[in-house]
């Protein structure tokens, strides 16, 4: 009921002409099959919470009681009664009754166990435009010591109605609107069951002094919310009617349905709340507030534990007035509105206000034909298996690195290079296949860019003698400042395994392995700075020591400018792994973030002879490969 649609479904809901005019998706069904899960799990883990607290604290178990409420349309919802386990007590408890009876019945504790993985959906039914329902068949298992008596271990077959609505082409508002033993023949209805629950045997005149008394209080309350909202009344004097308006209820915690906001954040508000919140919302007043008293319709009259008589009013409430000072607001509810009431001699008193709630009436209205159809399709919740299609972009350092230059050291080889990663990025498509909602395969194609900048920076000196054409003998002299960057493009064909930890609803981490095959549409070096060659004679006269004569074969390049293509090896091979956090932005769609890191196993080299560094001196060519660290953003769409 967290949304207006749900009273859309309340005030329809007893029409029933089932049809199958609108036709669900097979995603529209998984989404409708997920979300009837969900509410059925939050159902058994509410049950099991309220049994845990139960044995420690009552207060704690009451208020986890109300959770459990709130997964139903509301507290009249009626529901079988599987917390006797010899069925000798009434077959239906409204859902309130029901979740007071689950903590008086079992003082310690009680634990369910729902099999979801057996169960079983009916086909989808429609009841009006936009208010659909199917119901789910699911086996209940129950472990519970019954009044510190008796042990319950019954398995009991239920079949939960599950109502929804659909709104804007979103499935929303889904909520329990019954529960029935598939075994029974007993058709639900409001009146009947609650006939069945401790009706009180009143005869016509009595009947007719409670519903004056039933009257006179929904007047109080019509009259009383109009003059707290007439912007002509006096400050003090609306002091006086919420004083009176508060007197009309059981406490300040009743539960008041939320009929005051548009688009209703809050299910329900308790009665401090919800004056609160009537006068913030209505700051100019409310234009028009009418109970249609004269059409209510009454209850059976009942006791309840304290011996309190109480019975339902479902009466038409409109509601209008300029919300927030911007729009105005009108709306018809069908509200139900329980009232507590004594007796005292021939007359009954003290009528108050338990709580009030959206209506829903006879829910269940189907003849024993209808109910003895069960659901029988196997449940299909949204899965991942299958085909999903994934865009991505990644950023981050990528680096070629040549063994040959990153194994040079001053000390060994007289000079060193300086070698930095260059930026990369990566972006591309890929297919994946879940065989399960965990594990898959996937393949693509991207473009990345792989890039290394190379400094050779400083002065530096052979330790081995040369000889220039005259025959005499030297030793090398560098003198660089001097930038080679080197960068290489690629298509990349991945094929990888992958692994995501939850399921498709939920954040988990996923993990990609596998290996990329990768083919090098292009490349290019870019040479900046100044080189300049020389020789040391250190025979000759100390003038003629440092030598740059051209002649000689020595040089200084200034100022170096150069842009030339790159020749490496078509096909390279390297190995990918990534992982990160996956995190549902809709049923079918995710986000994927996190690093990843490619490793070239293969040699880049298209010409894999020797080595020849600044000195002229040769060794044997050392692999050269690629590598990429970077963080991935994909997003992810299952097909």
């Amino acid at each position: 009921m967290k949304k207006t649609t749900i009273i859309i479904i309340s005030l329809l809901i007893s029409q029933f002409s089932f049809s199958a005019s609108k036709e669900f998706s097979t995603k529209e069904q998984s989404i409708i099959n997920t979300e009837s899960l969900k509410i059925l799990k939050s159902y058994s883990k509410l049950i099991n919470t309220i049994g845990a607290s139960s044995t420690k604290n009552v207060e704690e178990a009451k208020s986890k009681a109300e959770s459990l409420i709130e997964l139903f349309i509301n507290r009249k919802v009626q529901i079988y009664n599987d917390l006797d386990p010899f069925h000798k007590l009434s077959e239906f408890y409204e859902v309130e009754t029901y979740a007071s009876n689950l903590i008086l019945w079992y003082p310690d504790g009680i634990n369910v166990i729902l099999d979801f993985d057996n169960a079983k959906v009916s086909n989808i039914m429609q009841h009006d435009e936009n208010v659909f329902s199917l119901d789910v068949l699911v086996t209940k298992k129950i472990d519970g010591n019954y009044l510190n008596k008796s042990m319950n271990n019954n398995t009991e077959e239920l079949a939960f109605r599950i109502a929804f609505a659909i709104e804007k082409k979103s499935i929303k508002d889904f909520r329990i609107a019954g529960v029935r033993n598939v075994k029974s023949a007993t058709v639900i209805d409001d009146a009947k069951a609650l006939k069945e629950v401790g009706k009180e045997e009143l005869s016509e005149t009595e009947l007719n002094k409670v519903y004056e008394g039933l009257k006179g209080t929904l007047k109080d309350y019509n009259n009383y919310l109009s003059l707290i909202g007439d912007p002509q009344e006096l400050e003090e004097d609306k002091e006086f009617y919420k004083t009176s308006f508060f007197n009309l209820f059981k406490n300040e915690e009743v539960k008041i349905y939320n009929d005051i906001e548009p688009n209703p954040k809050n299910v329900s508000f308790n009665l401090k709340e919800y004056l609160t919140s009537y006068e913030k919302f209505y700051p100019e007043g409310i234009k028009n507030i009418a109970l249609n008293i004269d059409s209510a319709e009454f209850g059976t009259v009942s006791k309840n534990d304290k011996g309190e008589y109480y019975t339902y009013a479902y009466v038409d409430k409109f509601f209008s007035g300029s919300f927030q000072g911007k729009e105005m607001y009108r709306k018809m509810y069908n509200l139900m509105y329980k009232i507590n009431f004594q007796k005292s001699g021939n007359t009954y008193t003290n009528f108050t206000f338990e709580n009030i709630d959206v209506a829903t009436i006879e829910f269940y209205n189907q003849n024993n034909d209808s109910l003895e159809q069960l659901p029988n399709i196997p449940i299909s919740p949204v899965s991942r298996k299958g085909l999903s299609v994934l865009t991505m972009l990644s950023y981050g350092l990528s680096s070629i690195g040549n063994m040959n230059i990153n194994a040079l050291t001053m000390d060994e080889n007289f000079h060193s290079w300086n070698v930095s990663n260059e930026n990369g990025y990566k972006f591309g498509v890929m297919a994946s296949y879940f065989i399960s909602d965990n594990i898959g395969f996937s393949a693509g194609i991207s473009y990345n860019t792989i890039g290394t900048k190379y400094n050779l920076q400083g002065t530096f000196q052979d330790d081995e003698l040369s000889y220039d054409i005259d025959g005499d003998h030297f030793y090398k002299n560098i003198e660089a400042e001097y930038d080679s960057v080197v960068n290489l493009n690629y298509l990349n064909i991945p094929i990888l395994i992958d692994y995501i930890s939850s399921s498709p609803t939920k954040i988990g981490f996923y993990a990609k392995g596998g290996v990329y095959i990768s083919y090098n549409v292009s490349g290019n070096y870019e040479l900046r700075g100044n080189y300049k060659y020389s020789g040391y004679y250190p025979d000759a006269n100390i003038q003629l020591q440092h030598l740059t004569t051209p002649e000689l074969g020595f040089f200084n390049r200034e100022n170096l400018d150069v842009n030339n293509s790159l020749t490496v090896k078509k096909i390279n091979l390297s190995l990918y792994g990534g992982f990160g956090i996956n995190i549902p932005i809709s049923y079918y769609t995710s986000l994927q973030f996190g690093p990843e890191i490619i490793m070239g196993f293969s040699d880049i080299s298209d010409n894999k002879k020797e080595f020849v560094d600044i000195f002229g001196k040769l060794k044997p060519h050392e692999p050269i490969k690629i590598k990429k660290y970077g963080l991935k953003f994909a997003v992810v769409y299952k097909l």
